[in-house]
């Protein structure tokens, strides 16, 4: 399967095609850390919180809420009454594999999660928005399109993801 496939397929699924899994999801980041006061070395275990299976084709799954950043800072994510945001990672897989990593905002303290355009841009590719949508509509708050408009996010007809993304 080729990630044109995967993603056209979770575009063009429903809510009701979905599982969900919340923690474990078993997709963890581990890593030992060391320094500071600290004298002796520990580990650090960070993890998606939730886990979407495709219930037509089980090899195709969505893994998210991997911190990114705890403070994530744009003007458009700032333009709530809450103005903390943070990011987490949305990865696509494919046989338990990640084949492509997107970024979710969440906005308004973490009222809303949003697609993440590029750096100085407010565009968010059709097919994104679509499928940021179908993530909301599975384990947000299914106010996406109205925090969306209040963010003054665009939705563009081009390719996604980009060359690159």
């Amino acid at each position: 399967m080729k990630l044109e496939e995967l993603l056209k397929t979770i575009e063009e699924s429903d809510a009701s095609d979905w599982t969900v899994f919340d923690r474990p999801t078993f997709a963890q980041d581990i890593q030992q850390v060391s320094g500071g006061l600290h004298q002796v070395p520990w580990v650090e275990v960070h993890e998606h919180h939730s886990l979407l299976s495709y219930r037509s084709d089980l090899r195709i799954s969505i893994a998210l809420g991997l911190t990114h950043r705890a403070d994530f800072v744009e003007d458009w994510a700032q333009s709530f009454s809450d103005k903390h945001a943070s990011s987490s990672w949305v990865d696509f897989r494919y046989n338990g594999v990640p084949v492509y990593r997107g970024l979710r905002v969440l906005v308004d303290g973490g009222r809303a999660g949003l697609p993440c355009p590029a750096q100085g841009s407010k565009d968010i590719p059709k097919r994104q928005y679509y499928i940021w949508r179908l993530i909301d509509e599975l384990i947000g708050s299914e106010q996406m399109d109205d925090y969306f408009r209040r963010a003054k996010l665009n939705i563009v007809d081009v390719y996604w993801p980009g060359p690159k993304d």
